[in-house]
Order: C-alpha cells, then structure tokens, then sequence
C-alpha cells in the first residue's frame, strides 16, 4: 500500500479555479479501482492559499495507473500556470 501527500500552493486569485479542479479529481480518483482514501484539504492566508492532498492506494501500479486516467490530465491542464508550488511525496506502508 502507498500514502500519497501532495501539497499545491496557489495565490488567492486563482483558489477558486484550482480547489474546483481539485474537487472534480478527488471526485473521480475516488471511484478508481485501487483508491483507497483521497482526502483534500486547505487552508488560506492573507496572500496564498495552500491544499493538503492525502491519498491511500493499494499498490504501486494502481498509483501509476492513477497518472494516465483522463481526469488527472484534465486536472493538469486546468491549474497550469495558476500553481505557484507543489509538492508530492510517496510513502511505503509498513505493516
């Protein structure tokens, strides 16, 4: 099994396009065959919103399969340029 935990960072200006983005991926990755959990958060400050991204999968092959669904593509296309960070850090379950 992997946890997924990817931080995006964006300027208040753009947050509403990318937590929509974010939404409608969270939405879809959740009906995919190995999706164990798909958790977003966020939090804002005065300049920069950021979202926690928290993710389970069964197996490595079912987090590559994740990168190649139309919706992760999609998700792409629709923040590029509005990001300002990210970060995706993949973890082993032990146990």
């Amino acid at each position: 099994m992997l946890t997924v935990i990817a931080t995006i960072t964006s300027n208040n200006i753009d947050a509403d396009v990318v937590l929509t983005a974010l939404e409608n991926l969270q939405k879809y990755s959740r009906q995919e065959v190995g999706c164990l959990r798909y958790e977003l958060s966020v939090k804002s400050d005065d300049d920069q919103t950021t979202y926690l991204v928290s993710e389970q999968w069964a197996s490595d092959e079912h987090f590559e399969a994740h990168k190649d669904e139309p919706h992760f593509k999609v998700f792409g296309t629709q923040v590029t340029g509005l990001v300002t960070n990210s970060n995706i850090e993949v973890f082993n379950t032990i146990g």
